[in-house]
């Protein structure tokens, strides 16, 4: 899930002469005294970032609330409650959750988030290609609104459908196939790859983590087919990391073991107009909010299917090119 953006806090501090007189008499006016007025902070402004998900079969919700400005009042965003509602009336309600199991790394001291999640039996209301309407209320009267479809179900083609793990020969390039997922904005097929700090240490080639993540992107529901990895690292591409995506246009590299995983995600509208970059967008980053009140977000949808890969070669484990 994408970073909140920071907030902008503080007292805003105005002096203004206290007396009436044209602007060419003002200042020689002995009644004139300059006064301290105090601005109050704004009101904190809740954001939120809801996502229903199938990854692989299994249904899934998360949801990130967050506010954007601070001042005195707390809008109660740890005591809020999302509720989804199916198109037959049935509803599923989100648990609040540790923050590390909606984002990544640290946020910023002064950043108030609180992380809810849906997990388990009451998932199984979230399918996909089936629309949903999400509640969003907090302590005070707050609430925001918003509904999404999910894009329907696919299988991926190539590899094999089916297959969970395969071997992936070194240097060779992968053609990657999906089903079109009825719906689907787009697809973002993204690669974790584990080993590639090992297999390029003698080639003064820089890998910027381990395990690296580089990301393709495919733009229309009907466009199902990418290279691996060739194709990936869209993102990456302009950054320093040029040299390691070079020699990644071949294929995984000979020395060592490398191992990962690749997710191939369909995503809704919402999600795409939440996400989008400004690589993209000639007027800079754009964000079309999906969820409205008092406050804004997004509802997005999203259906994922994965499989693994390895460079060992061994009799159990099918060949991703067959």
């Amino acid at each position: 899930m994408r970073r909140a953006r920071s907030r902008v806090q503080g007292r805003l501090l105005f002096g203004i002469l206290a007396c009436v007189g044209s602007a060419a008499t003002l200042f020689a006016l002995p009644g004139c005294t300059l006064e301290e007025i105090t601005l109050a902070a704004p009101e904190p402004r809740v954001q939120a970032e809801v996502y229903l998900r199938v990854t692989d079969g299994v249904p899934s919700g998360v949801g990130l609330l967050y506010t954007t400005s601070s001042g005195d009042s707390d809008p109660g965003i740890g005591d809020a409650r999302i509720v989804i509602t199916a198109p037959d009336g049935r509803t599923a309600n989100f648990q609040r959750r540790n923050l590390a199991e909606c984002v990544e790394g640290s946020l910023p001291p002064e950043f108030d988030a609180a992380c809810y999640r849906l997990t388990g039996v009451p998932a199984f209301l979230i399918q996909p290609g089936r629309s949903y309407r999400v509640q969003i209320t907090w302590p005070g009267g707050g609430s925001l609104q918003g509904e999404t479809t999910l894009p329907g179900n696919f299988r991926i083609l190539s590899p094999r459908s089916g297959a969970v793990r395969c071997h992936l020969p070194p240097e060779r390039v992968l053609p990657l196939r999906w089903e079109v997922a009825s719906g689907a904005r787009a697809y973002v097929p993204e690669a974790e790859i584990f080993g590639l700090t090992a297999a390029f240490q003698n080639q003064d080639i820089s890998v910027p983590s381990e395990p690296l993540v580089i990301i393709g992107l495919s733009v229309s529901e009907s466009d199902t087919a990418i290279l691996f990895p060739s194709q990936f690292g869209i993102f990456n591409r302009l950054s320093s990391d040029r040299d390691l995506l070079v020699a990644l246009q071949r294929g995984l590299p000979a020395e060592g073991l490398i191992e990962g995983r690749i997710v191939i995600s369909a995503q809704d509208r919402n999600t795409v107009n939440w996400n989008r970059g400004g690589n993209f967008n000639p007027s800079g980053q754009v964000r079309t909010p999906s969820l409205v009140g008092d406050g804004g977000g997004v509802i997005g949808g999203v259906v994922n299917r994965s499989f693994s890969f390895t460079t060992a070669e061994t009799p159990s484990i099918p060949s991703c090119l067959a």
